[in-house]
């Protein structure tokens, strides 16, 4: 069974920020754990598929950069 809460970021940190040293520990070292575990089950394909990527202007900037040190080495 699974239940699934939408708990504002603010009010969960209020929530860890008021827990014992030790239970602490225990969230740090679960969510250590599950970060772990889904790093380790990502493929490389999902991995690069999930990364930065370039917009379109960027694109346009560097072909119209490649162009010009075209030119200029060519001449």
């Amino acid at each position: 069974m699974e239940v699934k809460l939408d708990i504002p970021f603010e009010q969960l940190l209020r929530v860890i920020r008021q827990l014992s040293p030790a239970q602490r520990k225990k969230i740090k070292a679960e969510l250590d754990s599950a970060l772990a575990s889904k790093a380790a089950g990502r493929s490389l394909q999902e991995l690069l598929l999930d990364g930065p990527v370039f917009s379109k202007d960027q694109l346009d900037r560097m072909a119209e950069t490649r162009k010009a040190l075209d030119q200029w080495r060519g001449k």
